[in-house]
């Protein structure tokens, strides 16, 4: 993983780590098939189903929460404006492009538009590439880390927090 286009070198302090995988109420979180809870970073499943970052199980998604009952609940909000969005669903075969109400009121729509310009270049010339499993973009805006999800029907910016 270090080397990766925009993953961040790990933190190997046992109290950062143990901060990283529980929340705020000291609840362990729940390993899904997309995110590694301990690291905050894509999930990387070793021959047994485990992931290799952490050794813990990992649990495929039961249950889905629709972009538009999201949008309408205030958790996404479109990322750009309708003409910027026809500019940039050519790029993605026509997908929505959204993000988290979180990042978007913390960071300046030059800021989105400079993510989605960078996300637009690793997905043409870096995502062919990688293994599928370590197709998700991550960089960093104003120093904080953000991911871009790319899924079969929206791209979604976010924080790692906001999955």
């Amino acid at each position: 993983m270090e080397g990766r286009q925009g993953s961040l070198p790990y933190n190997n302090s046992e109290q950062a780590k143990a901060e990283h995988f529980n929340n705020r109420k000291g609840v362990k979180y729940m390993h899904n098939d997309r995110v590694c809870p301990k690291y905050n970073e894509p999930v990387l499943p070793n021959e047994n189903g485990n992931c290799t970052l952490c050794g813990e199980e990992i649990f495929n998604v039961i249950s889905v929460y629709s972009l538009q009952q999201a949008i309408k609940d205030g958790v996404l909000v479109e990322a750009f404006d309708e003409q910027t969005e026809a500019f940039t669903a050519k790029y993605v075969n026509g997908k929505p492009v959204v993000a988290t109400t979180h990042l978007f009121n913390q960071v300046s729509h030059a800021d989105l538009l400079d993510l989605w310009n960078r996300f637009i270049v690793w997905r043409q010339d870096i995502m062919p590439t990688l293994r599928e499993e370590d197709r998700m973009f991550t960089t960093e805006i104003n120093g904080k880390k953000v991911w871009v999800d790319e899924t079969e029907a929206v791209v979604t910016m976010m924080y790692p927090e906001d999955y």
